[in-house]
């Protein structure tokens, strides 16, 4: 059985989906236009997002339908890890190494990314990243570096913040090691595990 666990901190770095000079397309709706303004999103999309970032397993029809490319040289600077509207995208050895792991109920859904024309299907695959895991193993009373971000006296539950961790900062209980490699924890609000 593994004692480690990692703890990632993509969720708080906003600077992924900066300027990638792609564009979405979600069921029912219209292209985005190409531009780097974005707008708000539709409420639907708002609520999907909301559900993503608690790790909960969202249906097809919440992420993108498609995305096409509007700035090809901002597209080319993209990694493996990327956004598509407002959610996670892989491609290349991320992919492949994601699909080694348990990823919960969610895993790993192929969708389309098209040239600027938005007929012409760019060469992948590209996935978007569904999560789909969340666990309840976080230990607050033996870590170290939390800040509370609700409480149970004022909020009704527990939220804690991490910043700048360090190997043994985070307690987990066994059960951190039971079901998906991926996964959110409940109580604590900045990354997943």
């Amino acid at each position: 059985m593994p004692d480690t666990v990692w703890v990632s901190s993509v969720m708080s770095d906003y600077s992924i989906g900066n300027r990638q000079g792609i564009r979405e397309k979600f069921y029912g709706g219209d292209w985005a236009p190409p531009t780097f303004q974005l707008g708000v999103a539709p409420q639907h999309v708002l609520q999907a997002l909301f559900r993503y970032n608690r790790g909960e397993t969202l249906e097809r029809t919440d992420f993108p339908e498609a995305m096409y490319v509007f700035a090809e040289n901002n597209w080319k600077r993209v990694g493996e890890l990327s956004c598509a509207g407002p959610f996670y995208a892989v491609k290349g050895r991320l992919a492949e190494v994601l699909k080694n792991f348990d990823l919960g109920k969610g895993g790993l859904i192929e969708f389309p990314i098209y040239a600027a024309d938005k007929t012409t299907r760019l060469p992948g695959p590209f996935y978007l990243l569904n999560f789909g895991a969340v666990k309840d193993s976080f230990v607050a009373s033996e870590s170290r570096k939390l800040r509370p971000r609700r409480t149970i006296d004022k909020d009704g539950y527990e939220l804690w913040a991490t910043y700048d961790l360090e190997d043994g900062d985070l307690a987990l209980t066994a059960a951190a090691f039971e079901g998906a490699d991926l996964w959110h924890e409940r109580k604590v609000g900045t990354g997943f595990s």
